[in-house]
């Protein structure tokens, strides 16, 4: 029956923000999910100006690829995080973001052997850089240089 479907956009981008919009609204409340989007977390110069009040600029920002009015629309939209996981290198190792729709943000930092990942802190809001590495350095956890060359404890 169609009022049980669901729609799922898998690895949606920016330029299909009007699909995902114009679905959205055709199911009315039925589930529209959005698969490993690939936007980024960070946010570059475009980005910044396309959340600009400055309308022109956030025009044109947006026009050029920031992604500020792609993720008002979602936001508009209703959508929500339901289970993120992401990573990058901080100190010089990787550590882990995890999120569930019902839970904190959870951030880890993968042991030295690589074999496994030590639990470090969690924000209630999706932490940022400047957050996770001063949970890191709440932990005692150093630069992995360092650690590599015995200056500091291993993970």
């Amino acid at each position: 029956r169609p009022a049980d479907d669901v729609s799922c956009f898998v690895q949606p981008t920016q330029e299909t923000i009007d699909a995902v919009e114009a679905i959205s609204n055709q199911a009315g409340k039925r589930l529209v999910a959005l698969m490993n989007p690939q936007w980024r977390n960070v946010d570059d110069a475009l980005d910044a100006g396309s959340k600009s009040d400055d309308w022109f600029l956030a025009q044109v920002s947006s026009f050029l690829g920031g992604k500020g009015n792609s993720m008002q629309r979602l936001e508009d939209l209703g959508f929500d995080s339901i289970y993120c996981i992401e990573g990058y290198v901080c100190k010089g190792g990787n550590v882990r973001l995890l999120k569930r729709f019902d839970t904190d943000w959870y951030v880890f930092a993968e042991n030295d052997e690589g074999t496994d990942y030590i639990p470090v802190g969690t924000s209630v809001s999706r932490p940022t850089y400047q957050d996770v590495d001063k949970m890191l350095d709440d932990k005692g956890i150093t630069l992995k240089y360092a650690r590599d060359m015995g200056f500091a404890p291993k993970l």
